[in-house]
């Protein structure tokens, strides 16, 4: 006989019998707490700290890239006992019962995969960021009009059944069959079950937030040790010792460098290096060594020296205990169960958002949290959480609204951590922007209520400061790095969302709104207002050509914004009014034009006029314009409410006005260069 075997009955014998049994008693056992009103995140921690590990541990020395755990135990231990939990019963059954009452949805809600085919129509789409997946196409009239058919970056969803997404036609054939069976709100799970689902769903979150947000290092959190004079330590005591070497991704070290260090450092095969690497660039990290500390941690300290050569910045590496691993992937396969029984009704969806958006004193609601350490995660963790969110928080109009309110508060912190990240936007929770921003009612409440475009034209104008010089205007050099200013444009896209479509009644809140965030737009045009100025070269060739591609690029981007804009000044006379006094009050503080100039007479044949004396071949100037063009683009809307030039609304004691020849005067003097 086997010594072994002989240890592991002995083992087994001392096991609680919940260890030794199916999930039933554990699972009657949260049933007896949650009766007596005591049951808490705790008391699934107690669970999850012994099979976790247990479970989902890697094997010391065995090899990275072929981890393997008990699935069928992984399910039915760690899985099926949540779901045995809240329903009471069998889950299938409940389940069904459950979807039944809400099927089909209304609104479809698809969250796509990298790489996976979407839909846009072009005759009925508000945008070109409203979508349909396959299915949803293909049952819909959509098919017989103009599209266009692309593939999803990930974290997007199928805009079916939204009706602000669509002129016409927002349902396929199946979803239209959900308008006709809606319930009330909240009104479908019984109280008994609704209550466990949120115990449950709070108890989840939190964990998977507490594991996936926190860097432990080697250590092992407090509440997910199991002490040492515990009878389950046996089970897995052998490991106490089994640690990982992580690495993780950035965008600074090339493919191949890391290939090298990786075949140097781990004495591994071309081909094994390379499976490293692309799961590393696909996953955001991944375990490269599992074994003992001392081995890891000189592991570690390789790979930083082989990748920190020539002056580069080492690869970031961890050396993580191997029981905070288990209770990471974990924790990853909790969001996607999670993702999955949202998928059941619309009631789990609106418990989930509750739970989301509870703060519990000191700590910040799991979406503020998330919303704030996004940037610390890695690619995997930070996809399941905003897959989690669209699913979950999108779909149901007051639950998006709700976490819109809070993504407009965080999203200053949002852009910062983005802008100073080297992660594609994509993977950034602040490219959820187009989900929230892009629904009409929603941005007109966000403008009113929240005063967004202050918040997100005020971000972007922090970043827009450090490229001023001593005149107050923009100002791009060509050997410094302008990456973090060229990630701040990404701000420009998400007002483009928010202003897509005018309002059809203007509110006083909403008119205080959007006057706040068109001053600050038009403090950003008075910084590009006589930028780049440049003076005719006189004797020799320039020996260096400035730096123009910035400023090209900038105004290119903020084209759009600019358009959409005047498209709202022109919808209304007070909010016209208002635009034109500010932006006439942004021109007379432009110090490039001399307000005391006093003009020349100049004679044309039978006419004879005052000029303005300026010399282009001698004296500097500039193509950028804004501040004028936009005057001119308010100008065009006065006919449309019986205004001119000269029209009193327009004229004001409290600033000065300038004359029409002044107000040409930087545009006459472009025309005149070129």
């Amino acid at each position: 006989m086997d010594e072994s075997l002989g240890t592991d009955m002995d083992v087994e014998q001392q096991l609680p019998v919940f260890i030794q049994c199916s999930s039933s008693n554990v699972v009657n056992d949260w049933k007896q707490k949650f009766e007596a009103g005591t049951l808490s995140i705790t008391d699934f921690k107690e669970h999850w700290k012994i099979w976790v590990p247990h479970l989902l541990s890697p094997e010391p020395k065995s090899s990275c890239l072929d981890w393997s755990f008990d699935e069928d135990k992984v399910q039915k231990v760690l899985f099926d006992s949540l779901e045995e939990f809240i329903c009471d019963g069998l889950p299938e059954e409940i389940f069904q019962k459950v979807s039944q009452m809400d099927n089909p949805p209304s609104v479809c809600g698809r969250v796509f995969k990298m790489g996976e085919p979407t839909y846009n129509c072009r005759e009925c789409g508000m945008d070109a960021t409203c979508v349909l997946c396959v299915d949803c196409f293909k049952k819909s009239t959509h098919r017989h009009h103009k599209y266009k058919m692309g593939t999803s970056n990930a974290g997007g969803c199928c805009d079916c059944g939204d009706v602000e997404a669509w002129k016409k036609e927002p349902y396929c054939d199946v979803h239209i069959i959900g308008t006709q069976k809606r319930h009330e709100a909240g009104s479908i799970l019984p109280p008994d079950l609704a209550e466990r689902a949120r115990l449950t769903f709070s108890s989840v979150l939190r964990y998977a937030y507490q594991l996936l947000t926190t860097d432990y290092g080697p250590g092992i959190p407090l509440d997910l040790k199991v002490p040492p004079e515990d009878v389950l330590q046996i089970t897995y005591s052998h490991n106490s010792d089994n640690f990982c070497t992580v690495l993780y991704n950035d965008e600074f070290h090339t493919f191949e460098h890391v290939i090298n260090t990786l075949v140097r450092s781990l004495k591994c095969s071309q081909k094994d290096a390379i499976e490293f690497v692309t799961n590393i660039d696909r996953e955001g990290r991944a375990a490269v060594k599992c074994s003992n500390f001392s081995h890891c941690e000189d592991l570690k300290g390789e790979i930083e020296r082989f990748t920190s050569r020539h002056g580069n910045r080492p690869i970031k590496v961890a050396v993580v205990n191997s029981v905070v691993v288990a209770h990471q992937i974990y924790a990853m396969r909790l969001l996607t169960w999670l993702q999955k029984l949202l998928g059941y009704s619309e009631s789990f969806r609106i418990l989930f958002s509750e739970v989301s958006l509870e703060e519990k004193s000191p700590d910040l609601s799991i979406v503020e949290g998330i919303l704030i350490k996004d940037s610390q995660l890695w690619k995997a963790a930070r996809l399941h959480w905003h897959r989690l969110f669209i699913s979950g928080m999108l779909m149901e109009y007051e639950s998006k609204k709700s976490f819109a309110r809070v993504f407009t508060k965080k999203y200053g912190a949002i852009m910062k951590d983005f802008i100073r990240d080297d992660h594609d936007h994509s993977f950034s929770v602040g490219s959820m922007a187009v989900q929230i921003y892009t629904v009409p009612t929603l941005a007109h409440y966000l403008i009113a209520s929240e005063d967004v475009l202050f918040i997100l034209l005020s971000t972007f104008i922090a970043e827009c400061t450090r490229k001023l010089n001593k005149k107050k205007k923009l100002e791009f050099e060509r050997n410094l790095p302008n990456a973090h200013f060229k990630r701040a444009q990404y701000i420009l896209y998400d007002l483009r969302y928010l202003l897509g479509v005018p309002p059809d009644t203007w509110t006083p809140e909403l008119r205080q709104g959007f006057l706040h965030g068109l001053n600050f737009l038009l403090d950003l045009l008075s910084y590009m207002q006589g930028m780049d100025e440049v003076t005719r070269q006189i004797g020799q060739h320039m020996e260096y050509e400035p730096e123009w591609e910035s400023a090209f690029n900038l105004h290119i981007k903020l084209a759009p914004v600019i358009t959409l804009f005047l498209q709202w000044c022109g919808t209304d006379k007070e909010i016209l009014v208002k635009a034109y006094r500010a932006t006439m009050r942004q021109l007379c503080a432009d110090e490039s034009l001399d307000l005391g100039q006093l003009g020349e007479v100049r004679e044309v044949g039978d006419h004879s006029v005052a000029c303005l004396h300026y010399d282009v071949s001698t004296q500097p100037v500039s193509i950028h314009l804004p501040l004028s063009r936009f005057l001119a683009g308010l100008y065009i809307h006065l006919d449309k409410f019986g205004l001119s030039f000269n029209s009193p609304d327009l004229i004001s004691d409290k600033i000065l006005r300038l004359t029409p020849e002044q107000l040409i005067e930087p545009v006459l003097r472009t025309q005149v260069m070129i």
